[in-house]
């Protein structure tokens, strides 16, 4: 199955050298994943808070914030 994976797999998808100014290879930094790591916790925090508060509306508005967060969070480039 490894080797079907990796036949099927785009040729940049290969190359995982981390690189700060590649779309698909920004992921392998270790800021990136250090900012995974922040948005784990939020999206853990945010989990505890819909448990302790059961209300549907405010799910909704919880899910929505935690999403915008971690796509402005995670989509951010650093300054250079």
């Amino acid at each position: 199955m490894k080797k079907l994976f990796k036949h099927l797999q785009l040729p940049w998808m290969r190359n995982r050298q981390p690189d700060p100014d590649h779309f698909y290879r920004r992921g392998f930094t270790s800021d990136y994943r250090a900012r995974r790591r922040r948005l784990k916790e939020l999206w853990i925090g945010s989990g505890l808070l819909a448990l302790v508060l059961p209300e549907p509306a405010f799910w909704l508005i919880l899910l929505i914030l935690s999403c915008f967060i971690s796509f402005a969070f995670l989509d951010e480039h650093p300054q250079k």
